[in-house]
C-alpha cells in the first residue's frame, strides 16, 4: 500500500472524505509501485498544468485497478482539469473574446477553426462551442431584416385622424426559412409634432414584453406580431406629427436548421409614421435639392423652408442634410433653416441657436469632405415612411 501522501494529494482526499475505508485488492508490491507512480504523475500534471497527462494518469490508475482513494483522487482530478481552461488554450480563448466584442465574425471564426485543431479538452472545448455558437447566433441575425412598422389606419371619417399599429416584422434577407424567438422586449413610441412658427413638442413612453411571440419566419415574404395600437390625430395648429416607434430585444434565440443559437443585440430598424395637414399633404414629398435651393434665395423665409423640410421623404433626408452642409455657413441662413434642420435632425437638439447649426452644418461638410477623399461609399439611405394626413 502507499504510505505516504503529498500535501496537494492529501487536501484532495480530505475534501472527498479521506477518513472513510478502503477496499483495494491484495497487496501486490510491483502494481502498489506502479499505482503510486501514476499518483504521483497526476499530481505533478495537476500542478504543471498538463490537462492530457492528467488524464492519461487518471484513466491509467483505472487499468491498474487502484483502490477505493485513489480512484476517487484520480475522479476528483479529472473533475478539477474538466472545471478549468488549458494554460496553452488561454491566449486563443481572449483573442477570441475581443474578436467577438468587437463584432469581428470573421476573425473569430479564423481562431475557432485554430482552436479546433489544438484539440481542446474540458472548460476550454466547451467555451469554444459556445462561442461558436454565438458566432453562429450572429450570422443567422444578419440573414434576417428586423424591423418595427408603423401601420396608419384611417379612421371612419376623413380628416378625423385614425389609429398607427405598432408591428415588430421579420423577413428572411437570404431565402432561408428560419424561427425567431425574440425574448423580452422593449418598445419605444416617440411623438414629435411641430406648429406653424416652427415650434417642436416631443412625447415619450416605453413598454415592455416579458417575452414577444414566436415568428415563423419563410424563405419568401415574411412575419409579424402586433405590439400595440396608437390612435392619433394632428392636433389643432399643428403641421405635422411623426411618430416613431423602436424595439430593444435582449436575450433571444434563433432556429436555423435543426438548430438553436443565440440571438443577442439583434438590430431592428426604427418604424415612423408622418402626419401631415391637407395642404402639404396635397404637395406631396419635396424634390432632394429643393430645401437647399429654396433656402438660396433671397426671398426665403424659415416658415417657407419648413415646408419643404416637413415634405421631406425618410430616405432623403441624409441626402438633403448633406447638401447643406456648408464649410462656413451664413448665421442669417443658419437662423432661417434653424426650424427646418429640427425637424430634419432632431437628435442634434440644436434648438433655435443659429450658432449650433451652423457648427454642425460645417462639421458635417468636413465629414464629407473627409468620406469623399478617401473615396467611402455611399451607404443607402433608410427605408420611405408612412405619410398620411387630415
Amino acid at each position: 500500500m502507499i504510505g505516504s501522501l503529498s500535501a496537494s494529494r492529501f487536501l484532495i482526499l480530505v475534501a472527498l472524505g479521506a477518513g472513510c475505508s478502503t477496499s483495494s485488492p491484495a497487496s501486490d508490491p510491483v502494481r502498489d509501485a506502479a499505482i503510486a507512480a501514476q499518483l504521483d504523475a497526476l499530481e505533478a500534471a495537476l500542478s504543471g498544468g498538463d490537462d492530457g497527462a492528467a488524464r492519461a494518469a487518471a484513466q491509467k490508475l483505472r487499468e491498474l485497478g487502484a483502490g477505493e482513494r485513489e480512484l476517487a483522487f484520480a475522479a476528483e482530478a479529472e473533475r478539477l482539469v474538466a472545471a478549468r481552461v488549458e494554460p496553452r488554450m488561454q491566449p486563443a480563448l481572449e483573442a477570441l473574446r475581443v474578436a467577438l466584442r468587437s463584432g469581428d465574425d470573421e476573425v473569430a471564426r479564423s481562431i475557432i477553426r485554430r482552436m479546433r485543431l489544438m484539440g481542446p479538452t474540458g472548460s476550454a472545448l466547451e467555451l469554444v462551442e459556445a462561442f461558436e455558437r454565438i458566432v453562429d447566433g450572429r450570422t443567422a441575425l444578419t440573414g434576417l431584416d428586423l424591423r418595427a412598422e408603423c401601420v396608419w389606419m384611417p379612421g371612419p371619417t376623413a380628416g378625423r385622424g385614425g389609429t398607427c399599429s405598432l408591428r415588430f416584422t421579420a423577413s428572411a434577407r437570404d431565402g432561408v426559412p428560419r424561427t425567431l424567438e425574440p425574448g423580452p422586449a422593449t418598445l419605444l413610441v416617440t411623438a414629435i409634432t411641430v406648429d406653424r412658427r416652427g415650434h417642436l413638442s416631443e412625447a415619450s413612453e416605453a413598454r415592455s414584453f416579458d417575452e414577444l411571440a414566436r415568428l415563423d419566419i419563410p424563405a419568401e415574404g415574411g412575419a409579424s406580431v402586433e405590439l400595440a395600437r396608437v390612435p392619433l390625430e394632428l392636433p389643432a395648429g399643428a403641421l405635422a406629427l411623426r411618430l416613431t416607434a423602436q424595439i430593444e430585444l435582449r436575450a433571444g434565440s434563433v432556429h436555423q436548421h435543426g438548430r438553436a443559437l443565440p440571438a443577442m443585440n439583434a438590430d431592428v430598424g426604427a418604424g415612423e409614421l408622418v402626419l401631415l395637414d391637407g395642404r402639404l399633404l396635397a404637395l406631396g414629398p419635396a424634390a432632394r435639392d429643393e430645401l437647399a435651393r429654396r433656402a438660396s434665395e433671397s426671398n426665403a423665409s424659415g416658415a417657407d423652408l419648413l415646408d419643404v423640410a416637413l415634405r421631406v421623404r425618410r430616405e432623403d433626408r441624409e441626402a438633403v442634410l448633406d447638401g447643406l452642409a456648408e464649410p462656413a455657413i451664413d448665421p442669417a441662413r443658419a437662423e432661417l433653416l434653424a426650424p427646418a434642420l429640427r425637424w430634419l435632425a432632431p437628435d442634434v437638439r440644436g434648438g433655435a441657436d443659429p450658432g449650433t447649426w451652423g457648427d454642425w452644418l460645417a462639421e458635417r461638410a468636413g465629414r464629407l469632405s473627409a468620406e469623399r477623399s478617401r473615396g467611402e461609399p455611399v451607404l443607402p439611405r433608410a427605408p420611405r415612411p408612412r405619410l398620411a394626413g387630415p
